[in-house]
């Protein structure tokens, strides 16, 4: 029974390097998924979730993809700090197309960040898109 705790336990960093991978895997998936992959049902729980830590603060995920010649390049996304936007009294929807809520008895309001996707476009140019929740 001692040695078969000892196998389990050698098996922990493995378990450890599987969620590295997963971590990257997520933000390398948000930056495709907001760059292009609005629409996709695949995309929508990655948005649900990108859009969940946004609220909570944290920042755009982190994504560096790999070059031809295998080394890691910079990250692939540059976002602008939070800020909000006053939609009046009339509408609630923002511009991305999130719904939001009334806010304080003034009107309505969304937090927003202006998120820079690195060459992007078809053409080779910076994709740049507000997310807003």
């Amino acid at each position: 029974m001692f040695i078969n705790k000892f196998k389990y336990i050698g098996l922990l960093p493995l378990l450890a390097f599987s969620n590295l991978s997963y971590a990257d895997d997520f933000g390398c998936k948000a930056v495709l998924c907001f760059a292009g992959g609005k629409g996709l049902s695949e995309c929508a729980s990655t948005i649900l979730e990108v859009k969940k830590r946004l609220a909570k603060g944290k920042g755009f995920p982190h994504c560096s993809f790999v070059k031809a010649d295998g080394s890691y390049g910079d990250n692939v996304v540059s976002q602008s700090n939070v800020w909000t936007r006053n939609l009046g009294r009339d509408n609630n929807v923002c511009p991305d197309g999130t719904i939001t809520d009334w806010y304080k008895k003034k009107n309505f309001k969304c937090n927003a960040i202006t998120v820079t996707f690195k060459g992007a476009n078809q053409d080779g140019s910076d994709l740049t898109q507000e997310i807003n929740w």
